[in-house]
């Protein structure tokens, strides 16, 4: 990873199969533009990753070292991130960060109000709800 991957607030990469997404520090004013970049990369691989299997993508989201601090824009762009993957993404588990992460995860899976959207607290919690079979939506 390089410096600049390891200073920006959204990271996105295919690991084990899946799409795996980082969300980190907090997503204030100063963060917004690389945060919108990290999103159109997230929106490119997504696609690409559906393209090349034909079949809905697992996303694994990481909010280990996200402060749960966040600027309303940067919720926005996690919605449209949601709403543009949606026909390209089977479910899409959230796991790690504080409470107060877990708490702004909530609140932002609560405005996208989709069941392909779930919160959990480990990242074995998270791998083991995206491997288990396929989701009705």
């Amino acid at each position: 990873m390089s410096d600049d991957a390891e200073k920006a607030p959204f990271e996105v990469r295919k690991v084990e199969g899946m799409v795996e997404m980082v969300l980190r520090g907090t997503l204030d004013a100063h963060t917004l533009p690389l945060l919108e970049k990290g999103v159109a990369d997230a929106k490119r691989i997504v696609h690409d990753a559906y393209d090349q299997h034909k079949t809905p993508v697992r996303v694994l989201f990481d909010i280990t070292d996200f402060s749960g601090t966040y600027h309303v824009q940067a919720m926005m762009l996690m919605k449209d991130l949601e709403s543009h993957n949606r026909p390209f993404v089977e479910r899409t588990a959230i796991f790690g960060g504080s409470e107060l992460a877990q708490v702004a995860a909530q609140v932002t899976v609560d405005l996208i109000g989709h069941p392909s959207l779930k919160v959990l607290k480990t990242r074995e919690e998270a791998v083991r709800w995206l491997t288990t079979e396929r989701v009705l939506l």
